[in-house]
């Protein structure tokens, strides 16, 4: 379950990382590995510098007349296929070593409507539901839940959740490779909110300091944690 992606998204994020090497020790090409999701959305969560495709993509950024369109190509040629869902727009894994489990959202709706609109509440939480009674019975060893993302900042997302979840939120600001940060500027079709995109880059262009460009967000990345025990209570109570 994958958004397809395009040259703006790309573009945003070595534009991001030009910012970022003007005002810090960091290089671009060290920007463009520790402060966008360029890395993950081409290779793996191994993020090794050293990785022989890496090194490959910065060879070629350094001569491609459009890093952008030269970004994407990479990507197309890279990423991994991706499997869908059987909970729509949830997909879970289990962290054995924290007995925790996390869960991620991707817009998978083609209602028509917004994924998170109050017209698709009801498939969301019969979704999340159908998820957490899988849990139950093929991990009866999780004890908790824990997740990362701007969209924590949402009420319409915020609602699908038991309050013990929300109310125990964090900011967290090591997420610039996930699209835990990066996905508030994507649209559920995976094109770049460009308003949103041209107001946040020119916000980075006033900043001197590493700290300043990282406040130009719109959103903080958000992480929230509790027993699993309120989601199997929550989820029952529900009448849907």
């Amino acid at each position: 379950m994958s958004l397809d992606l395009s040259p703006a998204y790309f573009d945003l994020q070595l534009h991001f990382a030009a910012s970022v090497a003007q005002v810090s020790h960091f290089s671009f090409e060290e920007a463009i590995f520790h402060f966008t999701n360029i890395y993950l959305q081409c290779l793996n969560r191994s993020f090794e510098p050293t990785h022989a495709n890496w090194q490959a993509y910065l060879a070629g950024l350094q001569q491609a007349p459009n890093p952008a369109q030269y970004t994407f190509a990479f990507y197309e040629k890279h990423r991994q296929a991706t499997s869908s869902s059987p909970y729509g727009c949830f997909q879970y894994i289990y962290l054995p070593a924290e007995q925790a489990i996390r869960f991620h959202f991707t817009p998978a709706d083609g209602s028509g409507y917004g994924p998170l609109s109050r017209e698709r509440r009801t498939a969301r939480l019969l979704e999340l539901k159908s998820m957490f009674t899988h849990i139950k019975q093929q991990r009866p060893e999780a004890q908790r839940v824990r997740g990362c993302s701007w969209l924590y900042n949402l009420e319409a997302y915020k609602r699908l959740f038991p309050p013990q979840y929300t109310d125990s939120m964090v900011s967290v600001d090591e997420e610039f490779q996930f699209l835990s940060l990066w996905g508030q500027f994507l649209q559920r079709d995976g094109q770049v909110r460009s308003a949103l995109a041209q107001k946040f880059l020119a916000a980075c262009c006033r900043e001197l300091t590493l700290e300043g460009l990282l406040n130009c967000f719109p959103y903080r990345v958000l992480a929230p944690t509790c027993a699993i025990s309120a989601f199997y209570e929550f989820y029952a109570g529900l009448s849907l």
